[in-house]
């Protein structure tokens, strides 16, 4: 049996393919067919841009939320907007986001979102526990090194009875959803003076 098998592989040989070759071959092969398969996966892995919150811990002013007049104002602390760095090629398409802002602790009054210069805002809401949720698009796309802010106005719920000589501190998360489908997270904190 064994003379048979060397036949057929002396055989191989005299037609310049042997068996080693042939291993040799397909052990080449393998690692450039896993490498072109693996290159557009990375290609897709989403666009070149990042998001940061700016001025964090800024003095801020947080206006009514039945916008009643500059004399209402309550002062406070948080960011003064975001911004979006594109560090990769230009792209279109809108970028969405949501908002939501919670109370840290018991409070009787929650803040919100007044406006996002840019970008426009919509369905702004509190609920009964004083969270703050909205959602806004920017629809202008970014182009190859561009970096976009966007100043942020805030409010403070308007409620009766109103918060009176206490100082309230909220959790702010804004999602951004950018054309790719992939998203970045921003968190800071915001406090109120009422």
């Amino acid at each position: 049996m064994s003379e048979v098998l060397n036949a057929k592989v002396s055989g191989g040989k005299a037609h310049g393919v042997s068996r080693r070759r042939v291993i040799a071959g397909v052990a080449w092969t393998v690692p450039v067919i896993a490498t072109a398969i693996a290159a557009p996966a990375a290609a897709a892995s989403g666009l070149s841009t990042t998001a940061a919150l700016v001025g964090a811990g800024s003095a801020i002013t947080f206006t009514s939320s039945t916008a009643t007049g500059s004399g209402t104002n309550h002062t406070g602390t948080g960011p003064t907007g975001f911004q979006i760095v594109n560090s990769g090629a230009a792209f279109t398409g809108a970028i969405t986001g949501t908002i939501n802002i919670k109370p840290t602790g018991t409070v009787t009054a929650g803040v919100g979102v007044q406006s996002i210069t840019s970008a426009t805002l919509t369905s702004p809401s509190y609920t009964a526990a004083h969270d703050f949720n909205a959602t806004f698009t920017y629809a202008g796309g970014l182009t190859a090194g561009q970096t976009l802010n966007f100043p942020v106005s805030f409010q403070y719920e308007r409620v009766t009875p109103a918060p009176s000589k206490v100082t309230c501190s909220y959790t702010l998360t804004i999602t951004l959803r950018l054309p790719d489908g992939t998203d970045r997270i921003l968190t800071g904190t915001l406090t109120v003076a009422y």
